[in-house]
C-alpha cells in the first residue's frame, strides 16, 4: 500500500471514529483515536498531521453548535482566568491543541519500530562499532 493512500486510510478513519465518539458522548475517544494514527502511520509528521486534522475535524463540531447556541467566548475566558492568564481567551484552545500533538508524538515514540529500516542498521551498525572498538 502506498505511503499516501495509507495516510488517506487511516485519516478518513481516525475522523470518522472520533467523530462517532463526540456524537455518542464518549469525548475521550478522540485522544485514543490520536494514539492509534500515531501507531499506525510510519512517519511521525504524517501521524502528527493526520492526529491534528482529526482532532480538529472531531471536536470543530460540538464546539461550533455549543457555541451558536450558547456562546462560548465567556467560558473560554473563565478558563483562562482560572489558569492566570485574564483575557486571552485563546491560551486554553491552543493547550488543547498542544496536548493532542504531544498524544500523538508520544505514541510514534513507543511505537514497535521495524528491524530492516535504514535508521535501525545504522544505529545498530554504530553500537556494533563502538563495542567492537572497545574490546581493541
Amino acid at each position: 500500500m502506498s505511503a499516501r493512500r495509507r495516510f488517506a486510510l487511516v485519516l478518513v478513519g481516525g475522523i470518522l471514529l472520533s467523530l462517532s465518539g463526540m456524537f455518542l458522548g464518549l469525548w475521550w475517544v478522540t485522544f485514543a483515536t490520536g494514539v492509534a494514527i500515531g501507531l499506525a502511520l510510519p512517519r511521525t509528521w504524517t501521524a502528527l498531521v493526520a492526529g491534528a486534522i482529526s482532532g480538529l475535524v472531531a471536536w470543530s463540531e460540538p464546539l461550533i453548535e455549543a457555541n451558536a447556541q450558547y456562546g462560548l467566548g465567556p467560558t473560554s475566558l473563565s478558563i483562562a482566568a482560572i489558569m492566570g492568564a485574564n483575557g486571552a481567551a485563546l491560551i486554553p484552545i491552543a493547550l488543547t491543541v498542544i496536548v493532542g500533538v504531544l498524544l500523538v508524538w508520544r505514541a510514534r515514540g513507543s511505537a514497535p519500530r521495524c528491524a530492516a529500516s535504514p535508521s535501525t542498521a545504522r544505529a545498530q551498525a554504530r553500537l556494533r562499532n563502538s563495542v567492537t572498538s572497545d574490546w581493541k
